[in-house]
């Protein structure tokens, strides 16, 4: 399979929307397309799609660059997301893969993602690509 990578376009967001609702993040078109027209002015986020022969989206990944006072400049994983019949076909080792050489033309010297504890296979999938289990901790919200 045939697999180009490319930033994200406008005509993308019907189908992302579509992918996300896939593993249950149920967002409405025109909240995604807003939050994705704010999100690409800023040069320390990539949202990057990967598509088929036929230039159809079967997966994409959002990156972020943190710079925390307590470590070193760090590039995360804000999702990943393949389409449910492309799943099995290496797709998302190459996501992470275009997103690694992201990084570090960013100057990231750490690559990071949290994942849910349900996300089972996700997990096996991330020690495969290398990652390392290094915690697990609590997530507080508070509306503003």
């Amino acid at each position: 399979m045939d697999i180009q990578f490319r930033n994200i376009k406008k005509q993308d967001i019907e189908k992302m929307v579509q992918m996300s609702a896939e593993v249950g993040y149920e967002v409405r078109y025109e909240n995604f397309s807003e939050r994705i027209n704010e999100l690409i002015k800023n040069s320390n986020i990539a949202i990057i799609v990967a598509t088929n022969e036929e230039n159809k989206i079967v997966g994409w990944i959002q990156l972020e660059i943190s710079s925390f006072i307590f470590s070193d400049k760090t590039c995360n994983i804000l999702g990943v997301f393949i389409d449910k019949n492309y799943r099995g076909n290496q797709i998302g080792r190459k996501l992470i893969v275009q997103a690694q050489e992201w990084a570090k033309e960013k100057g990231c010297l750490f690559f990071r993602i949290c994942s849910d504890i349900t996300r089972i296979d996700s997990h096996a999938f991330y020690k495969h690509m290398g990652f390392k289990h290094i915690k697990t901790e609590q997530i507080f919200i508070q509306k503003s």
